[in-house]
């Protein structure tokens, strides 16, 4: 009975982290392709690429961590 909503809680989770790195996977991309296009690019962005690149590798590993996965 009560371990019913910890389940519904996990999968909640997984889901939103599934979301989240998603979205910094297509934001890294993109960052990437504008510092692969530009000559004469802002240290800024190569910094913010760095941090998203972290950000997305921490939630990479949680996500293995927690064996979480796509249901389609």
């Amino acid at each position: 009975m009560f371990f019913r909503k910890k389940g519904k809680i996990r999968r909640q989770e997984d889901e939103r982290l599934l979301n989240k790195i998603d979205m910094l996977k297509m934001d890294l991309d993109q960052q990437k392709s504008m510092i692969s296009r530009s000559d004469d690019y802002q240290d800024n962005l190569l910094y913010r690429s760095k941090i998203t690149e972290v950000k997305y590798l921490f939630l990479l590993k949680e996500i293995r961590h927690r064996r979480a996965s796509k249901t389609f």
